[in-house]
């Protein structure tokens, strides 16, 4: 089963309600994986996600696994203990480095998880949406440069 799915398969289970952030980053870093997916999926429902259940059921794991779903308890509540820090996330290695990179941006709601279909395939993918991340770098480069120029001004001026 690809990403896609399992992803969808988790959103299912919190019910149809509108989710937020929180949500798409904890589905987006549990489905990433197989059998982290299968052992969250009956930890899921409608009144949330249980990550101290999950985190059991990983609990045998091999230690990868264990920091994603750690980052992703930690990206999903905000204020539980993560034992992960920047450098062993950079030691994860592709592809799960990558995703937590892409969860950051999730939960920052710069990226925007989109399930959409492969018009080749015909199979669900998903797709991190970037526009709010690009149109930010463009307003942030823009005044960046306007500020320069102003600063130029301000030189010319002094002189």
């Amino acid at each position: 089963m690809s990403q896609e799915k399992r992803y969808m398969e988790l959103a299912a289970l919190a019910g149809r309600r509108k989710l937020d952030s929180s949500y798409y980053v904890a589905f987006y870093l549990l489905s990433g994986n197989s059998g982290i997916t299968r052992a969250a999926v009956s930890h899921v429902s409608m009144n949330g996600i249980d990550f101290a259940a999950i985190k059991h059921a990983v609990r045998d794991f091999d230690e990868v696994d264990r920091q994603i779903v750690d980052v992703a308890h930690n990206l999903f509540s905000w204020n539980s203990k993560c034992k992960v820090n920047p450098f062993d996330m950079s030691r994860m290695g592709y592809p799960y480095m990558e995703q937590v990179c892409n969860a950051l941006y999730i939960v920052a709601d710069e990226f925007v998880v989109v399930i959409v279909k492969n018009e080749q395939t015909h199979e669900a993918e998903i797709v991190l949406n970037a526009e709010r991340y690009q149109s930010a770098r463009h307003i942030y480069s823009r005044l960046a440069q306007m500020f320069e120029e102003r600063a130029g001004e301000m030189e010319e001026l002094s002189y």
